[in-house]
């Protein structure tokens, strides 16, 4: 049974035809489903915890692309489903899943199943990844035995918890789903490797300062707290420690075995 404490567990369903959003939202009743027949309506429904959009090609005014810069710029790892007209001949947006009219109940179900899986999944092997980061860098330094650190053995906690929700996850997912989480997590890393800019606002940054514990999200004197020397290197503000991450083009997405 996948656990309840799922990263993104919502799914907005963005319809301008009333009876086929009433009809999407019974079939996927086993979600928690938020219904938007018009934009204004995506926008309020629409936040980071959501998992999957599902969306017609006309929807609203300006049709499905602001919807989907919406969620691209928001919530990365949110996966949308196209409905479109079978006879639609103009270029589509991509979407991660096309499902063409009429729509089917098991088809439509099936679709927002595999995408749900992906989002989540992509959210929980980025957390997996920043927590061993931390972990590692906690065992690189040790002077001593880590475990007596207290930050420490909830961090191992943490990444313990998350490695039960991905192996519990992971055979409910297809191959080709692993792959394009996979996919999407490495152009993220390659984005970010090449963003030169003296930013500490990165996914890949350090949670707190390994040496004197700093919370790095905490600004100091109304500045940043740690400056980004480089795509993976980060200087702690307050105790001037210099702290490098592992290159995350060297991560490998897997089923995670202990």
């Amino acid at each position: 049974m996948i656990p309840v404490e799922l990263p993104a567990s919502g799914v907005v369903v963005c319809e301008s035809n009333r009876t086929r959003a009433d009809l999407y939202e019974l079939w996927l009743d086993d979600r928690e489903v938020r219904r938007a027949l018009t934009r204004s309506q995506f926008v309020e429904a629409f936040d980071a915890g959501i998992a999957v959009v599902v969306v017609e090609h006309s929807f609203g005014d300006g049709g499905a692309e602001p919807v989907l810069e919406r969620v691209g710029a928001e919530a990365p790892h949110c996966r949308v489903a196209g409905i479109r007209d079978r006879s639609t001949a103009t270029p589509e947006p991509r979407y991660d899943r096309e499902i063409e009219r009429p729509v089917f109940e098991a088809e439509l179900a099936d679709s927002v199943e595999s995408l749900f899986n992906r989002a989540n999944y992509h959210l929980l092997l980025d957390l997996y990844y920043r927590t061993t980061v931390v972990i590692s860098a906690y065992e690189w330094r040790a002077d001593g035995d880590p475990s007596d650190d207290e930050r420490y053995g909830r961090l191992r906690d943490r990444a313990d918890r998350i490695q039960d929700y991905l192996n519990e996850l992971r055979p409910r997912m297809s191959d080709e789903d692993v792959r394009a989480v996979a996919r999407g997590i490495t152009i993220a890393d390659v984005a970010d490797a090449a963003d030169g800019e003296a930013s500490i606002e990165s996914k890949y940054r350090p949670d707190a300062c390994s040496r004197c514990g700093q919370d790095w999200s905490e600004p100091i004197d109304g500045g940043d707290s740690a400056a980004r020397l480089a795509a993976y290197v980060w200087r702690c503000v307050n105790c001037g420690h210099v702290d490098m991450r592992a290159d995350p083009n060297h991560r490998h997405v897997s089923s995670f075995r202990r």
